[in-house]
């Protein structure tokens, strides 16, 4: 189990069955309110291809976090070369990675996520995740950055400008802007507790 504390909220998260606890309430994780819209996006896939590919989405995020933690740099690593590739074109400065946060509704906790980085680029700042997919949904993820930056601005009271995706897998290396729409995603996180308070 791991823990953290956001002001007056303690946030557990069991890692074997994927549970966030806020204040000793469970709560829903940004990624499960995002299957609301888009499903179970690996439906019908082989359970072992998709633990090969959980793993190798794993080792990525952990050989960038590394990179970025302890200044270890694995020359053997093609997704770790292509991030740093990007993060020197693109000029970005990781300023946090792995950020728990809360989104709040009305002042109320509703869920739960963990954000890949809060970059500065261009004298802003804003969210950044990694896809390690075969392709790269872009709908998914303006959808999922955008409430990462409102959990983020709500739990750590400071302003970020954009959301960005980026999509690292073998030779695949591409570095997008995606656009900012709070109300888009707030209107589902309100759809999914409509749902789950129908359901009681």
């Amino acid at each position: 189990m791991q823990t953290w504390t956001i002001g007056n909220y303690v946030i557990e998260y069991w890692e074997d069955s994927h549970l966030y606890i806020c204040n000793g309430i469970i709560l829903p994780s940004i990624t499960t309110i995002l299957k609301k819209k888009f499903g179970n996006k690996y439906q019908g896939v082989d359970e072992r291809i998709l633990e090969v590919a959980s793993q190798r989405g794993t080792e990525m995020h952990q050989a960038i976090q590394d990179y970025e933690e302890d200044g270890i740099n694995d020359l053997n690593n093609r997704e770790l070369q292509n991030y740093i590739f990007l993060k020197k074109h693109y000029k970005w400065q990781v300023m946090s990675s792995e950020m728990p946060v809360i989104l709040f509704l009305d002042d109320v906790p509703v869920a739960i996520g963990r954000l890949d980085q809060i970059i500065e680029m261009n004298g802003e700042r804003g969210v950044n995740d990694f896809k390690r997919t075969a392709t790269f949904d872009k709908e998914y993820v303006a959808y999922q950055t955008n409430l990462y930056k409102i959990a983020y601005e709500q739990s750590y009271h400071m302003p970020l400008s954009f959301v960005s995706g980026t999509h690292l897998r073998e030779e695949k290396r591409k570095f997008y802007k995606l656009p900012v729409n709070e109300e888009m995603a707030m209107k589902l996180v309100k759809e999914y507790l409509e749902g789950q308070n129908d359901t009681k």
